[in-house]
């Protein structure tokens, strides 16, 4: 035999073990399915990703029909002539620069309908690219000096080395013809 007290514990104790493991059951039961709605949901969203994307992709071919429509027709030429008469008109207005050798940067902005600053700016940029070379002096002119007058000017530096301003002046009224 036995205590009967200790017959009791034990049988609590089981009760108690026998109650944990049906709550364990229980909970991975609850786990399993939570985490089967996640997925359900997961699978749901990326369906409806799926058909917004799709739905984006058929708009947008749809877009590109029309826009192909409206822009046939347009396409080219008013952009090229646009393209062509600036390219004219930055011709011109390199031509106007190297014709005149002294430029009044505000003359120059009065012939071609811009402000005087817009000028000065257009200038600078043509010097950068190499499209002018000259010097903007104080004053507000440009003079425009040739690549082969510029040269003769740098021939003549390298020739005498040190050379003081004045002097180079008066020697550059030779090189550059007004």
């Amino acid at each position: 035999g036995g205590d009967p007290r200790l017959a009791a514990r034990r049988a609590q104790e089981e009760a108690r073990e026998a109650k944990s493991s049906t709550r364990a059951a229980k909970d991975d039961k609850y786990k399993a399915k939570e985490a089967e709605r996640e997925e359900r949901e997961r699978e749901e969203k990326a369906a409806l990703e799926a058909v917004r994307a799709e739905a984006e992709v058929k708009e947008n071919e749809e877009f590109d029909k029309w826009k192909d429509m409206f822009t046939v027709e347009a396409e080219g030429t008013v952009e090229q002539e646009m393209a062509a008469e600036s390219q004219g008109l930055l011709q011109e207005f390199i031509d106007y620069i190297t014709s005149h050798k002294v430029v009044v940067l505000e003359e120059l902005a009065a012939e071609f309908g811009l402000r005087t600053q817009d000028v000065v700016s257009r200038v600078q940029a043509l010097e950068s690219m190499g499209r002018i070379t000259g010097v903007m002096d104080d004053r507000g002119k440009f003079i425009y000096i040739s690549p082969e007058e510029m040269a003769q000017v740098a021939e003549f530096i390298k020739k005498r080395g040190r050379i003081a301003i004045s002097d180079l002046a008066k020697k550059s009224n030779e090189f550059v013809k007004m």
